[in-house]
């Protein structure tokens, strides 16, 4: 009979200039120096399957996934929101790297058989999503810098024309790489969804791309678009949001639902959200989550999305 091997279980706490590394078969904390040969070295100490649990933390993890990836090693990005809540369940109430380690390792050793471990990405991938974050970056800098100057008698006109020359050279870059990854039928698919423009387009691309979804239930789960729902007997919570996911990928869509109103079928599905008693953001949500469900399927079935024209019928 074949002997089980146990794997070796660590949680890394990421900071910019080092990682606190917890091992929970040792129960032992190595603090680490963010640099790629280092990391590189010490993850080849290691004999046996190996999985780690991250808390993704900006740009600081990369050089651990991709070195920990390239041996071979299992690992998972664990949301920081649930985090927050499984902290909360364990009754932890300090908050230090050491701890923050541990229980990223605890995590995983206990909740392995429900989280999926990370696939190794292109780079062009991990490229386009930096890019449309920063294009989030400057929209919103924009819109800071107009607020601002709205009532000082001075014009930014300048400034604005070359935010817009800079989101330009971003759009076209997006554009590029996607184009590379052959990913450009499926932007395609998504253009041709009223409403949606190259931005939302490319966002939603990406996402799909990402990993393999079961269905479109699992596709606005992974945006954050899903509702949670609290009842217990009699009582009946407010539903709300899981606002799970990157929140810019919520953010272009709930923009595109305004834009997607000219459309006469989106308008009447937006206008039966009113008339069931909801206000104005949460009709937009709905839509918002319809322009989502419909860009999966389009691209899961290879589709484009075709328009009808609105038929009005004179009085006889």
């Amino acid at each position: 009979m074949a002997k089980l091997v146990t794997k070796i279980t660590l949680g890394v706490d990421v900071s910019k200039d080092q990682h606190v590394v917890y091992n929970w078969q040792t129960n032992e904390t190595t603090e680490l120096p963010n640099q790629r040969t280092q990391i590189k070295a010490w993850l080849k100490t290691f004999s046996g399957p190996v999985r780690i649990a991250i808390e993704p933390t900006a740009h600081y993890h990369l050089d651990m996934v991709d070195e920990a990836q390239a041996l071979g090693y299992e690992v998972y990005l664990i949301n920081p929101r649930q985090l927050v809540h499984y902290r909360e369940a364990v009754n932890v109430r300090n908050k230090t790297d050491r701890l923050d380690a541990w229980l990223l390792a605890r995590y995983l050793e206990h909740e392995a058989g429900q989280l999926r471990s990370f696939r190794p990405q292109d780079p062009r991938v991990r490229r386009v999503w930096r890019l449309i974050l920063r294009r989030a970056t400057i929209v919103k800098s924009r819109q800071q810098l107009q607020q601002s100057f709205s009532e000082v008698q001075m014009s930014i006109q300048g400034l604005l024309t070359q935010f817009e020359h800079l989101l330009q050279r971003i759009d076209r870059h997006i554009q590029v790489l996607i184009r590379e990854l052959g990913w450009w039928p499926d932007y395609q698919r998504c253009l041709s969804i009223p409403g949606l423009g190259s931005s939302n387009a490319s966002a939603l691309v990406v996402v799909y791309h990402r990993g393999a979804f079961a269905s479109s239930d699992a596709f606005v789960s992974f945006l954050g678009l899903d509702i949670r729902i609290r009842e217990s007997g009699y009582y009946k919570g407010k539903r709300r949001l899981t606002k799970r996911g990157e929140p810019e990928l919520r953010r272009l869509l709930f923009c595109a639902s305004h834009a997607a109103r000219h459309y006469h079928r989106f308008a009447d599905y937006y206008q039966r959200q009113l008339e069931k008693g909801l206000c104005k953001i949460a009709a937009r949500v709905v839509l918002a989550r319809k322009l989502a469900r419909i860009a999966f399927t389009l691209m899961k079935n290879e589709e484009t999305f075709i328009k009808q024209e609105k038929i009005y019928c004179k009085a006889s």
